[in-house]
Protein backbone atom coordinates (compact mmCIF):
# COMPACT_ATOMS: atom_id res chain seq x y z
CA UNK A 1 0.00 0.00 0.00
CA UNK A 2 1.65 3.56 -0.91
CA UNK A 3 2.17 6.34 1.29
CA UNK A 4 -0.76 7.99 -0.52
CA UNK A 5 -3.50 5.52 -0.11
CA UNK A 6 -2.70 5.28 3.61
CA UNK A 7 -3.24 8.89 4.00
CA UNK A 8 -6.51 8.90 1.86
CA UNK A 9 -7.69 6.03 4.17
CA UNK A 10 -6.76 8.68 7.37
CA UNK A 11 -3.77 6.05 8.09
CA UNK A 12 -0.79 7.96 9.03
CA UNK A 13 2.71 5.68 8.31
CA UNK A 14 4.09 6.55 11.29
CA UNK A 15 1.38 5.95 13.50
CA UNK A 16 1.07 2.57 11.36
CA UNK A 17 4.73 1.60 12.08
CA UNK A 18 4.54 2.64 15.50
CA UNK A 19 1.63 0.14 16.61
CA UNK A 20 3.64 -2.33 14.80
CA UNK A 21 6.37 -1.77 17.18
CA UNK A 22 4.25 -1.81 20.50
CA UNK A 23 2.73 -5.59 19.17
CA UNK A 24 5.49 -7.39 20.44
CA UNK A 25 5.84 -5.47 23.73
CA UNK A 26 1.52 -6.10 24.37
CA UNK A 27 1.94 -9.61 23.10
CA UNK A 28 4.92 -10.27 25.89
CA UNK A 29 2.62 -8.48 28.65
CA UNK A 30 -0.49 -10.92 27.56
CA UNK A 31 1.94 -13.59 27.71
CA UNK A 32 3.13 -12.37 31.20
CA UNK A 33 -0.23 -12.16 32.50
CA UNK A 34 -1.16 -15.43 31.50
CA UNK A 35 2.04 -17.09 32.86
CA UNK A 36 1.20 -14.98 36.16
CA UNK A 37 -2.15 -16.70 35.90
CA UNK A 38 -0.78 -19.89 35.49
CA UNK A 39 1.69 -20.09 38.42
CA UNK A 40 -1.42 -18.88 41.20
CA UNK A 41 -4.22 -20.87 39.82
CA UNK A 42 -2.77 -24.49 38.53
CA UNK A 43 -1.73 -25.50 42.15
CA UNK A 44 -5.91 -24.80 43.56
CA UNK A 45 -6.41 -27.48 41.18
CA UNK A 46 -5.01 -30.19 43.44
CA UNK A 47 -7.19 -28.58 46.36
CA UNK A 48 -10.61 -30.08 47.10
CA UNK A 49 -13.67 -28.60 45.85
CA UNK A 50 -14.77 -27.45 49.09
CA UNK A 51 -11.88 -25.40 49.48
CA UNK A 52 -12.34 -23.89 46.14
CA UNK A 53 -15.94 -22.94 47.25
CA UNK A 54 -14.66 -21.42 50.39
CA UNK A 55 -12.61 -19.33 48.61
CA UNK A 56 -14.86 -18.20 45.94
CA UNK A 57 -13.75 -20.54 42.96
CA UNK A 58 -15.16 -23.41 41.37
CA UNK A 59 -13.06 -25.79 39.52
CA UNK A 60 -15.11 -25.85 36.20
CA UNK A 61 -14.33 -21.90 36.04
CA UNK A 62 -10.51 -22.59 36.43
CA UNK A 63 -10.39 -25.22 33.85
CA UNK A 64 -12.03 -22.97 31.27
CA UNK A 65 -9.82 -19.68 32.29
CA UNK A 66 -7.05 -21.66 31.55
CA UNK A 67 -7.98 -22.95 27.99
CA UNK A 68 -9.09 -19.04 26.96
CA UNK A 69 -7.26 -17.64 23.87
CA UNK A 70 -4.12 -15.48 24.21
CA UNK A 71 -6.54 -12.31 23.94
CA UNK A 72 -8.80 -12.48 26.56
CA UNK A 73 -7.55 -11.96 29.91
CA UNK A 74 -8.07 -14.67 32.51
CA UNK A 75 -7.52 -13.21 35.86
CA UNK A 76 -10.25 -10.78 34.62
CA UNK A 77 -12.28 -13.78 33.44
CA UNK A 78 -11.88 -15.69 36.79
CA UNK A 79 -12.31 -12.53 39.25
CA UNK A 80 -15.78 -11.48 37.04
CA UNK A 81 -16.90 -15.55 37.45
CA UNK A 82 -16.18 -14.93 41.38
CA UNK A 83 -17.57 -11.85 41.88
CA UNK A 84 -20.96 -12.74 39.80
CA UNK A 85 -21.26 -16.12 42.17
CA UNK A 86 -24.00 -15.66 44.98
CA UNK A 87 -22.70 -15.67 48.06
CA UNK A 88 -23.56 -18.34 50.75
CA UNK A 89 -25.25 -15.17 53.04
CA UNK A 90 -26.92 -13.95 49.74
CA UNK A 91 -28.57 -17.59 49.02
CA UNK A 92 -29.86 -17.94 53.12
CA UNK A 93 -30.99 -13.94 52.57
CA UNK A 94 -33.17 -16.04 49.26
CA UNK A 95 -34.04 -18.56 50.95
CA UNK A 96 -35.26 -17.15 54.54
CA UNK A 97 -39.27 -16.76 55.35
CA UNK A 98 -39.66 -13.79 56.42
Amino acid sequence: MTTAQLHTMGLHPKAMFSGMVHAPATLARRMARRYEFRKAFIPLLAERDQILNDIGYQRYDILRALRLPLNEDAMDYIECKRLTRPTEESQTRLTRKI
